[in-house]
């Protein structure tokens, strides 16, 4: 879910740096990194007559939240990728969710999320940094569990259910050599929506055309600073525009 490996490049930089520009490609598009941390899912419903038919997983009234996940994101120079599952999503119980609603976490999480985004500019001003970064979500059901933050690719296994464009800005405030703490907003569009199967049989996965906010905050470590490699670890939700 998406975005950032983020530029903890130097704590003790005193300039702007350079903002790097580019032209949005519509494959490029990000949903957010996205990506969304620290609101409650006290907003979100739960899954209310989903067997009998039911509304869309993910959906909602307007401003509110409907889905909350966890995630990783991993750059490499200016290129990103974003994984992790969802723990909450509105119109959807916890056994749609986790394969085991006692212990959820990537092991036994039912629908994942996959991310890949690109630097489109940097700025750089003492301790907080801003990037722009866009690029696209894919949500994923798996049949089984399994997943694991030892293997991003593990995130992408299972039906693709949904599909989103998504441009990002990350504000980082750096508290000491290369450690930052990342805040993720920016905006998502859903391009693709598939139906479900399992005990969401029936359901749609959102509704193409959706836009929705994205928010995530975490914790970044910088691995590399030349080009800027990065670790971050994010929670995060997405609510209905």
């Amino acid at each position: 879910m998406t975005d950032h490996g983020h530029d903890e490049e130097s704590h003790d930089s005193t300039g702007p740096g350079p903002a790097s520009k580019g032209r949005l490609s519509r494959r490029q598009v990000m949903t957010a990194s996205a990506v969304a941390a620290g609101v409650g899912l006290a907003s979100i419903p739960a899954r209310a007559g989903a067997a009998a038919g039911g509304q869309a997983v993910s959906l909602g009234v307007s401003g509110t939240t409907t889905v909350e996940f966890r995630g990783r994101v991993t750059q490499s120079g200016d290129s990103f990728i974003s994984y992790g599952y969802l723990i909450k999503a509105s119109n959807a119980d916890d056994s749609a969710l986790f394969a085991d609603p006692t212990t959820p976490s990537e092991t036994t999480a039912l629908l994942t999320a996959y991310a890949t985004g690109d630097l489109l500019a940097r700025v750089t001003d003492m301790s907080v940094h801003s990037l722009d970064i866009v690029g696209t979500l894919t949500i994923y059901q798996r049949s089984q569990p399994g997943a694991s933050f030892n293997d991003p690719s593990s995130f992408q296994i299972g039906t693709a259910v949904a599909s989103y464009d998504m441009t990002l800005q990350d504000v980082l405030t750096v508290f000491a050599p290369a450690q930052g703490l990342p805040t993720l907003t920016g905006d998502m569009l859903q391009t693709d929506a598939a139906t479900l199967s399992g005990p969401l049989a029936g359901q749609k996965f959102g509704r193409q055309g959706a836009r929705l906010r994205f928010f995530a905050t975490g914790l970044g470590a910088l691995t590399d600073p030349t080009p800027p490699n990065s670790q971050l670890e994010i929670a995060g939700n997405w609510s209905i525009e």
